[in-house]
């Protein structure tokens, strides 16, 4: 490589700045760009099924490669924890993290024994897709009939207790995603 292209490789890296810290809002846009960058690949493979395969469910590809993806995700808190010790508090905070409180706006609005709500302020998913152009109507099925099994999925592996989403931000009505893990009775 020539003197010149290594000065450009260094003047861009250096331009990085990657030696000093990240302020929250840097972490928070680059966190919710990834999460915007997962959505829109999975909304291009969904397209790219029913265009290419217009034989094959491509709601169900999606919606089960997000439940095998959620049932992963949530397979590693059970393993952690211990499943039967998962309850609603549990299984709220083992799906709470920095990145996630930032990126979703998330809030803890309730974490009692026999109930616990997180509330999603935000969506990138959603976002994602309607920077893509799609309907409201379209936004909504990708959350509930595809990208949110996942959520349910997590919770699979904890036997004490059900989840569901009342609300979602995905759904157009200005409400946030209101997760909302109960105890089993």
């Amino acid at each position: 490589m020539s003197e010149a292209g290594k000065k450009r490789i260094q003047a861009y890296m250096d331009s990085l700045k990657l030696d000093q810290p990240v302020s929250v809002e840097e972490f928070h846009q680059a966190v919710k760009s990834a999460y915007k960058d997962r959505s829109t690949q999975i909304y291009f493979i969904w397209k790219k099924l029913k265009e290419l395969y217009p034989e094959v469910d491509a709601n169900r590809v999606i919606r089960e490669g997000s439940w095998d993806f959620g049932l992963w995700q949530g397979q590693k808190i059970a393993d952690k924890l211990g499943a039967e010790n998962i309850g609603p508090v549990e299984a709220v905070l083992g799906q709470t993290s920095k990145g996630g409180v930032l990126t979703f706006e998330q809030e803890l609005l309730e974490l009692e024994d026999d109930r616990a709500v997180k509330m999603f302020h935000c969506c990138p998913h959603a976002e994602a897709l309607a920077e893509l152009g799609e309907s409201p109507e379209t936004i909504k099925m990708f959350c509930r009939d595809m990208l949110g099994h996942c959520d349910y999925a997590i919770c699979a592996p904890f036997p004490n207790v059900d989840i569901d989403f009342p609300t979602t931000v995905a759904d157009g009505e200005g409400h946030g995603c209101a997760m909302t893990i109960t105890r089993k009775k």
